[in-house]
């Protein structure tokens, strides 16, 4: 793939930089943007996506392809709308990634996941890793060499939660669940597929529910290398694109890579392997708002029990908190409030103001989740919402463990 991604986008390169089209009818409601290189990632670029719990970051795959591949971190530009507009900076690197190709994404308690080329493998980097924590082959698991990217299924989509993982060379699509390890790595099991799709799939996304003429939670968009361009699939019951439906959604994108959604303007961004090595951005998808935790938690059994945000924080859709990590079956409360706060609290930080509290038990494995279905009326656009959730926990300082904040941003 190496050798075929880097003659095929340097022949495109010259006819294609400004041929990108938005096909008909979406172009009537969706445009992009081309933000040009991202200054200090090297050539060639791989999978994209933005830091977890921090949107003012940009994680892109440098050197893709080859040993010295590695995970770069850059800043972002907004305008005053929250829209992408450039960088910041240059870009440092957060971890090696070696080989890493066109699929980059964070599994559900945090770890960092990355497809590699030509070599078949998944490389798996836990929070505050500069090297993968685990790296092993994926053709054990069936998935014909070699890879290609992955990405999750989102919360809503027909087979939400899992794991899909597409061959870039045999164009072919799969699924996946896993269990997660004491150490936070994943270890898959293989669900359904392959499917094929063919076009050098090499990057997933899932569009977000809101968008203009694509019917919520139905369709997923597939970056194509072979074809410079990202279509559209409609997805069957477990979440697999439906080779039938394939419809080109965006054309001349030479050396079409990686995919991610901005959580904050809601678009979607897309890397380029060769083609100029750029990031374009695709803007006119349904806003899910943005996720960021902050201050500090309270250990317990466990450690600091995890807080996240899943779902959609957008108007008319569902967004939930996520806790993990917490002592089986304990009692708590989950405080929800508009504010933040800072006050000394047992042996930590009480980070809410609260407006409401909501009693609950953890299950078997630590885990609670609470779903919040957001109004469509107006009112709700750019409210902050602040969550901090208290366990007992014997384990703990003084007999409570705590989560970090939450501040869940509705769009």
């Amino acid at each position: 793939m190496l050798s075929a991604h880097f003659v095929v986008a340097a022949l495109a390169l010259a006819s294609s930089l400004a041929a990108q089209t938005i096909q008909a009818p979406y172009s009537l409601t969706y445009g992009y943007v081309d933000l040009g290189s991202a200054p200090g990632v090297p050539t060639n670029y791989g999978g994209v996506t933005f830091k977890r719990n921090d949107p003012s970051k940009l994680l892109i795959g440098g050197a893709a392809n080859g040993s010295a591949g590695a995970i770069y971190e850059i800043g972002v530009q907004r305008d005053s709308s929250g829209r992408l507009t450039g960088f910041t900076g240059t870009a440092t690197q957060l971890a090696t990634a070696p080989n890493i190709d066109g699929g980059l994404c964070y599994a559900p308690n945090g770890v960092l996941l990355f497809t590699s080329f030509s070599n078949n493998m998944l490389g798996q980097i836990r929070p505050g890793s500069v090297v993968p924590d685990r790296y092993e082959s994926l053709t054990p698991f069936g998935v014909t060499p070699s890879t290609g990217t992955l990405n999750f299924v989102p919360a809503g989509f027909p087979g939400a939660g899992q794991l899909k993982i597409a061959s870039y060379s045999a164009g072919t699509f799969y699924g996946f669940t896993y269990t997660t390890r004491t150490d936070g790595t994943l270890d898959l099991t293989a669900a359904n597929g392959p499917v094929t799709i063919g076009g050098g799939p090499e990057g997933i996304l899932y569009v977000p529910p809101g968008s203009s003429q694509i019917p919520d939670y139905q369709y997923v968009l597939i970056t194509e290398y072979s074809g410079g361009q990202v279509v559209l699939y409609q997805v069957d019951s477990v979440g697999n694109p439906i080779p039938a439906t394939r419809t080109p959604f965006l054309t001349g994108l030479a050396g079409a890579e990686g995919a991610c959604t901005d959580p904050i303007s809601g678009a979607l961004v897309f890397s380029t392997y060769g083609g100029g090595n750029r990031i374009v951005v695709v803007e006119g998808f349904g806003v899910c708002g943005a996720f960021t935790g902050y201050g500090t938690g309270i250990a317990g059994q466990n450690g600091v029990p995890s807080i996240q945000g899943g779902g959609c924080a957008g108007r008319g859709q569902t967004t939930r908190v996520d806790i993990t990590q917490g002592r089986a079956g304990a009692a708590g409360l989950l405080a929800v409030g508009f504010l933040p706060s800072n006050l000394p609290f047992l042996n930590g930080t009480l980070l809410v103001q609260s407006t409401t509290t909501l009693f609950h038990l953890l299950d078997g494995s630590g885990a609670y989740q609470l779903g919040l279905f957001i109004p469509i009326d107006p009112v709700w656009n750019g409210l902050n919402l602040y969550s901090q959730s208290f366990y007992v926990d014997a384990a703990a300082a003084q007999g409570v463990a705590a989560t970090r904040g939450l501040h869940t941003l509705v769009r």
